[in-house]
């Protein structure tokens, strides 16, 4: 899709309207048709939604239709619905670019090596690579690693979609399935398993070494385990069907003892938003709401286990992944209503993906794959062993990506340093970054959440804006600068800039000290909400 499609997609012996949609049904603005008359056509099917009454401004959460208390507040949560691990497919964090040049190198920059040593997927290689002038030269380097086998092929994978597929529109939206739909149209499904196939016997063939070329002047290298390599094969064994999907998606996403949970998120959104969001959740596909997706039937393997079983939690979102003041953006310059978030995202990630699809045919991009620990690939780096792959010893990189292997749950700040700052180029520019996604948990000080709903809440009340029942919302109004402050000096900073002879930057430069402030701004300044439309999509981000 380009642009939004005319919502009529046939109604028994009716042919589907293949014009684009551009008068909104007044009482969602959930779909356009292309005139009053595939509107009429459409009603039968569309009343279903568009009646739908959590559409409705009066719908009220079962708790609440019921005068009890939540299950989440009695401890009452169903938690026997099994889950393999929720692993983070998705990620928690709006996409940012590593490099952010205007406020670093400018455009004093040639050659770039850049490491992402605990990638998660793809999204901030995706948009770092995008943000380049159009008319860069030099080579650039790409190391992508990740100790988790499902992320890291899932990463191989859109690689060569984006590499290999000469129709970089048709690329991106093979790309964007695979990555967020739990179904995948057939055709899209057998070129996967083809993909698969020569990706597993090319790299059989060379002994767990990855050489495949990504476009004319593009290249994948890397190695893959026995793990990763069976893992692999047993994926494209499996046998689980559409049906057994959706049946999947069903029990995870709508299991009965967790009602009270799914209803206190989807009470925080628009009328609007709640069928979006429903929408997505019940059908596994992304598209716009007025689309169809009857050919979506081929099951998307790499988001389930061999055995069909759902890779994430029950409230993983796509929309966390990326700034969603931009996804609506996209969505209107394509015809998209900004009611229909879900439809603005697929627009915004085939736009970023397109745009990638097409730099990695046209810049020089070296993209070396590991599914590693990260301490014990800085280790494999150091000694030379990964020199066969196009990492000699020697190689220094422009930033570091470090994700949130800096929290002391995983590796923690000072082995995090120790293991890769020193394979910083000697650049006034050079960046290690990172962030503790989970340092609030062990601040010793500070407010407790009831403390700050009753600062807040009332605040919110006379500004009239949505209150966010959940803790997002007070870090975008609370300003835990001297805690987190605290906390960096509990990890021993002090002494670990000290011994690895690092610099604590005094002013950020790529992104911003919290999510939804700016980047000039100070450590302790908090995101600033001009209207109500700004709290309602920024607060997200905030968090």
């Amino acid at each position: 899709l380009d642009r939004i499609p005319c919502a009529n997609n046939g109604v028994k012996s009716s042919p589907p309207c293949l014009k684009d949609g551009t008068k909104a049904c007044s009482s969602c603005t959930l779909v356009l048709y292309c005139s009053k008359e595939c509107q009429l056509g459409h009603w039968k099917v569309h009343k279903k939604d568009c009646k739908d009454e959590v559409a409705s401004t009066a719908w009220k959460p079962q708790w609440v239709r019921q005068s009890r208390k939540p299950t989440f507040l009695e401890g009452g949560d169903d938690s026997s619905v099994p889950l393999l691990m929720a692993r983070y497919r998705w990620g928690n964090v709006p996409a940012y670019d590593v490099l952010n040049l205007p406020l670093n190198e400018c455009d004093e920059v040639g050659d770039l090596a850049l490491a992402f040593v605990a990638s998660g997927d793809l999204r901030n290689i995706v948009r770092t690579l995008n943000e380049l002038p159009t008319d860069h030269s030099g080579k650039i380097t790409i190391l992508v690693n990740d100790g988790e086998p499902y992320v890291l092929l899932r990463n191989i994978l859109l690689l060569l979609i984006l590499g290999k597929v000469p129709d970089k529109q048709k690329a991106a939206d093979v790309a964007l399935h695979f990555w967020y739909s739990a179904l995948l149209p057939s055709d899209y499904g057998k070129f996967l398993r083809n993909l698969c196939e020569e990706l597993l016997l090319s790299t059989v063939a060379n002994g767990g070494s990855v050489a495949l070329p990504l476009s004319a002047t593009s290249s994948l290298r890397g190695y893959l385990s026995r793990e990763c390599l069976g893992l692999l094969a047993r994926m494209m064994r499996s046998q689980y069907t559409a049906k057994d999907v959706l049946k999947e998606v069903k029990r995870v996403r709508f299991p009965p003892g967790r009602v009270d949970r799914r209803d206190r998120y989807i009470w925080l959104l628009e009328p609007s938003h709640r069928l979006s969001s429903l929408r997505f959740r019940r059908s596994g596909v992304l598209l716009p709401f007025g689309a169809s997706s009857f050919d979506f039937n081929y099951p998307n393997r790499f988001l389930f286990s061999p055995e069909g079983q759902w890779l994430m939690g029950d409230t993983a979102n796509p929309l966390d992944s990326w700034n969603l003041s931009a996804v609506v953006d996209e969505g209107k310059a394509r015809g998209a209503t900004r009611a229909d978030l879900y439809g603005c995202l697929h627009f915004h990630v085939s736009r970023q993906l397109r745009e990638f699809a097409t730099r990695l045919s046209r810049f020089r991009v070296d993209v070396k794959v590991f599914v590693a620990d990260a301490r014990n690939l800085a280790q494999d780096l150091r000694a030379g062993k990964l020199a066969k792959h196009g990492l000699p010893a020697s190689i220094t990189f422009d930033r570091i990506d470090v994700s949130n292997i800096l929290d002391r749950e995983y590796v923690g700040l000072e082995q995090v340093c120790r293991d890769w700052s020193r394979m910083l180029k000697n650049t006034p520019h050079a960046t290690l970054l990172g962030y503790f996604m989970n340092w609030i948990t062990h601040a010793e000080d500070g407010p407790s959440n009831a403390e700050l709903m009753r600062t807040f809440v009332p605040r919110l009340i006379a500004e009239g804006r949505k209150i966010m029942c959940y803790t997002p919302f007070f870090k975008a109004l609370h300003d835990n600068s001297s805690g987190s402050r605290a906390y960096l000096v509990g990890q021993g900073l002090a002494s670990v800039l000290r011994s690895e002879r690092l610099q604590l930057q005094s002013m950020h430069t790529i992104v911003p000290p919290r999510f939804g402030a700016r980047i000039s701004d100070s450590v302790s300044a908090l995101p600033v909400f001009q209207t109500n439309d700004d709290w309602y999509l920024g607060v997200r981000c905030a968090g």
